[in-house]
């Protein structure tokens, strides 16, 4: 049987061709879905909207989008008196700039969080609009007359808005994450009710933050329950908005309130834990979950024991990938 001779290319241009379509496949298998390079501005708008200036490039399953700058109008969803409300803004395969706010109970009513720390992490309720990337967020804390988007300008120098700051998004989903391994795992804290942390090096949004000192003793941030005796509940534990501690969120992902965290087995609570982290805010760092099987009948966080004496405790500390450094796209 005659050979086959390929014509207009030779046996070394063909390997080399096959070589770097496989390189180019195992590339886009390896690239993370997220904005690839910084530069877009998120601000207000020429009316009542939100504005993002400059041009956004991103991935979404190893394809490269570029959305032009462009002005999207806030879920509707007041802020109630003096409070505070966020949102997050994505982008899809359509180049389309669209937002979700935090509502009160991933779904409906105003927004009323006591601080911006509450309102960006109550984002982590609210599942990401499939086949998008976050780009930015919106926090505001609103006059005592209250803040009604689409009516009232996003930006401080609004009579009815305090405070009003922007986040960018800079780099891709998996940025985040410990730097080092913590000096301590998480565990119950000095008293039972309480939890501990070693010192935490991480990066969040693209930045190396200042390492953040051990503490044994801190209280978690709301009272939430689990009500029957048998059952699970969790808790994510975050880095603040600030960078500068930890705190706890609920896997319901609704901070400022308690929660019923009342799951019938512990697979049930880590999915909604997965869940939680997949759609927190780039703000924000996991550094670990419980999750906790209660032995009462009604166990209450930051009052009843996380120790072994109300309840039996499986803590999990993040782990440091094996490389810190995100991909330069």
């Amino acid at each position: 049987m005659a050979k086959i001779k390929p014509t207009g290319m030779s046996q070394r241009d063909l390997h080399g061709f096959l070589q770097e379509a496989k390189d180019y496949v195992g590339y886009r298998s390896r690239v993370r879905n997220g904005v690839i390079r910084g530069g877009h501005l998120m601000g207000v708008g020429a009316t009542t909207g939100v504005l993002m200036t400059n041009a956004c490039r991103y991935n979404i399953d190893g394809v490269e989008y570029v959305a032009p700058s462009q002005e999207t109008t806030l879920q509707t969803g007041e802020i109630t008196t003096a409070k505070f409300g966020a949102w997050r803004f994505m982008l899809g395969k359509t180049g389309v700039l669209t937002n979700q706010r935090a509502t009160a109970n991933g779904t409906s009513g105003t927004m009323a969080y006591d601080s911006a720390e509450e309102a960006m992490l109550s984002l982590g309720q609210i599942a990401r609009t499939a086949d998008t990337v976050e780009v930015g967020y919106l926090v505001i804390e609103a006059t005592g007359l209250g803040f009604t988007p689409g009516t009232d300008h996003p930006e401080t120098s609004d009579a009815l808005v305090t405070a009003a700051t922007y986040y960018n998004v800079n780099v891709p989903y998996g940025d985040n994450g410990l730097t080092a391994v913590p000096s301590v795992g998480l565990s119950e804290g000095t008293t039972p009710e309480e939890y501990a942390f070693g010192t935490i090096n991480a990066r969040t949004n693209g930045l190396t933050v200042a390492e953040i000192s051990a503490d044994t003793t801190i209280a978690f941030a709301e009272a939430d329950v689990i009500t029957t005796s048998g059952n699970y509940g969790g808790h994510l534990f975050v880095t603040t908005l600030a960078g500068t501690g930890v705190i706890s969120l609920a896997a319901t992902g609704i901070a400022g309130s308690a929660q019923t965290v009342d799951y019938a087995s512990a697979a049930l609570a880590i999915t909604d834990l997965d869940a939680v982290e997949l759609a927190l805010p780039n703000v924000f760092t996991v550094i670990g979950r419980l999750v906790i099987e209660t032995t009462k009948s009604s166990f209450t966080f930051k009052t009843d024991d996380v120790g072994g004496i109300d309840g039996i405790a499986v803590w999990t500390d993040t782990e440091v990938p094996a490389s810190t450094v995100g991909l330069d796209l």
